[in-house]
Formats: structure tokens, sequence, C-alpha cells
């Protein structure tokens, strides 16, 4: 998922970060994107604690990066590697009625749906849903979505685009010296 939030106005910022070497612009904008992700990341480990504790410990931010355009971005996301961090895709946009079963190696929707109709094999082994163990053909209602992430970029757009703006002044004062005047981002 994508949700760019272009900086408007900074350009005295802009203009004593231009007077800086290359490495060093690229330090301040990779420094300024790390801090502008904690005020989202925080936000939606809050949403998704109440819908699942392992969701929210799952999300964390990427690193900096300079994209070919020239632009910068960091993503915040759910590690899908982490415990249930699979299911953070489920809760952020919701799941539609399906059918669970148990099936051979690599047979999966198909056999699934064939055997719904009478003319496919599920296995009568059991497996583990929450607590309970069952077989055969299962009938998921499904779920509405409960957007985290959006949410709390949503929410956080401000206070992230306000941090950004101070680590990256604070950069530029640590490695140049020079206070970096402050705007109001426009």
């Amino acid at each position: 998922m994508s949700r760019n939030s272009p900086l408007k106005g900074l350009r005295d910022l802009d203009k004593v970060l231009a007077t800086l070497p290359k490495n060093l612009q690229r330090n301040a904008y990779s420094a300024g994107l790390r801090a502008a992700a904690d005020p989202p990341l925080k936000e939606a480990r809050l949403l998704a604690s109440g819908w699942s504790p392992k969701v929210a410990k799952a999300i964390t931010k990427g690193s900096p990066r300079h994209n070919q355009d020239g632009t910068f971005s960091i993503r915040v996301y759910v590690d899908e590697r982490k415990p249930d961090g699979f299911l953070g895709f489920f809760a952020e946009y919701g799941v539609k009625p399906h059918l669970i079963a148990r099936t051979g190696p690599g047979e999966g929707k198909v056999a699934i749906q064939k055997a719904a109709e009478g003319s496919g094999k599920v296995t009568l082994r059991p497996m583990k849903i929450g607590d309970r163990f069952v077989s055969g053909i299962i009938h998921h209602p499904g779920h509405a979505a409960h957007p985290f992430l959006r949410t709390a970029f949503d929410k956080t757009v401000d206070d992230a685009v306000k941090a950004f703006a101070d680590r990256v002044r604070g950069f530029v004062e640590q490695k140049t010296g020079y206070a970096a005047p402050v705007g109001e981002a426009a």
C-alpha cells in the first residue's frame, strides 16, 4: 500500500539543504524520514493492538529509500515474517465469505470448490481453527475491514511532517553548526 504525502513549504530548509554536499543531503532526508515514520508507526500499533496484539508487534518501518525519480520514501508496514503478521492484510482490507478445507498439496481453492460442488475430494484430517478442531468444508463468513495503517497515516500526517522537518533541521545544525530557519509547512 502506498500513501504518499508530498511535503509542501519548508522552502528555506530546502535552500539550506541544497547548499550541502549530496551525501549530507541524502543523510538528512534519511534521518528525517525515519523520524517521520514514527508517529504513524506508533498509532498503527495502537490501533492494531485492539484487533490483534501479534499483528501490532509485527508493524515496522522500512529503510529510507532514494527513488529513481529523485524522491525519497519510507514504508510503514506489517512484516509478514513475524508471528501472525500475515493477518494484518486481512485486518486492513477485510475478508470476503469463502470456503475453507484441508486439501492435498498444491490443490488449493479449485479442490475446495469442486468438493463443495460434489465432484472433488478434501481430506478429513482435522485442522485447528482457533481453539477448535474441525474437518470437512467450512464456510467462513468473512469479516469487515478494520483498517489501522491507513487510519494511522491519516491521523498522524501533520505530526509526521513536523517530525521530518525537526529532524532535518537538527541534522543540519549538528553537521554544519548552522541553525536552519524555522518556517511553517504550507
